[in-house]
């Protein structure tokens, strides 16, 4: 049986509802983008529309957010990794297809594998190693390396979002293992938004959206970046996080798709081989650990 068969159909559904409304949050920043708003302005917005989300559903739910002094401190700390993380993200889409960012930036569940190995934290796989070598390669491809055809900053960034979450997630592992993730999450989106907060007051400015298809997008940037963030909260109490993980590879396919529909982003036939490849390893890695985990 594989770790997909026989679970919940709401958990399988929302899961995937929620790697589209990741990719969706994607696409809208590029359209805003387009019509005068920037990354920072586009981050503080659905940061702190996260956060007062994150809030007042845990009041809802009842969650105790009165964490203790040792966990507050570690999710305020891990607050600017997110900052960091998420500002590579959303400035590299200035620069490249959505597509090929989150291709990108979705080896970071591989590079945490082999993180992990590294600190002594969990042994490595042949199967990684293996799909690990596949997503290089196709990722190459992906990015017309040999071409020489896309931004440069937009692949540093991109690679740079994906090595900065894979060090989160290595420092975060041992130190809030056991925890409850939710109101860890509430003082790292809190945190993140201060840091944004300050980047903009350094910065002097806010860009907007102009005209309606702009602020539209820039809106629904944060709604689907706040589904997104309660979303796999629910997700994971009902299927689990292997399985939530699993699932969640649906998010690339959907940012190419939803690329090629809202702006126009069609891939050339080589990158659509490489994503095809990158997809593939992505994949093989992510079942091979649920079908150990």
């Amino acid at each position: 049986m594989t770790p997909i068969s026989g679970l919940p159909a709401f958990g399988v559904i929302l899961t995937i509802l929620v790697a589209v409304s990741f990719a969706a949050n994607s696409t809208l920043a590029a359209i805003a983008y387009s019509y005068g708003a920037n990354p920072l302005s586009v981050l503080t917005f659905r940061t702190s529309a996260a956060a007062l989300t994150v809030l007042v559903i845990l009041r809802i739910w009842r969650v105790p957010v009165n964490i203790s002094g040792r966990v507050k401190l570690i999710g305020i700390g891990l607050g600017g990794f997110l900052a960091a993380y998420s500002y590579g993200i959303l400035g590299a889409i200035e620069h490249l297809p959505v597509a090929l960012v989150v291709l990108t930036f979705y080896l970071y569940p591989m590079l945490t594998g082999f993180g992990a190995w590294i600190t002594g934290q969990e042994p490595i796989s042949a199967k990684l190693v293996i799909a690990l070598v596949i997503a290089f390669a196709g990722l190459a491809l992906a990015l017309d390396v040999f071409g020489q055809s896309l931004s440069l900053i937009g692949i540093a960034m991109a690679a740079g979002a994906a090595v900065i979450i894979t060090v989160m997630m290595l420092v975060m592992n041992p130190l809030v293992k056991g925890q409850d993730s939710r109101p860890i999450s509430l003082y790292m989106l809190a945190s993140s938004t201060a840091v944004i907060i300050v980047l903009d007051l350094i910065a002097g400015e806010f860009a907007l959206p102009q005209s309606l298809p702009g602020q539209l997008a820039f809106a629904g940037v944060g709604a689907f970046y706040s589904f997104s963030i309660i979303g796999i909260f629910v997700a994971i109490s009902k299927i689990g996080a292997v399985r939530v993980s699993l699932l969640m590879n649906f998010e690339p396919l959907s940012s190419v798709i939803l690329g090629v529909v809202l702006l126009g982003q069609v891939l050339s036939p080589i990158q659509f081989l490489g994503t095809a490849i990158v997809l593939a390893a992505i994949t093989f890695a992510a079942f091979s650990k649920g079908e150990t985990g």
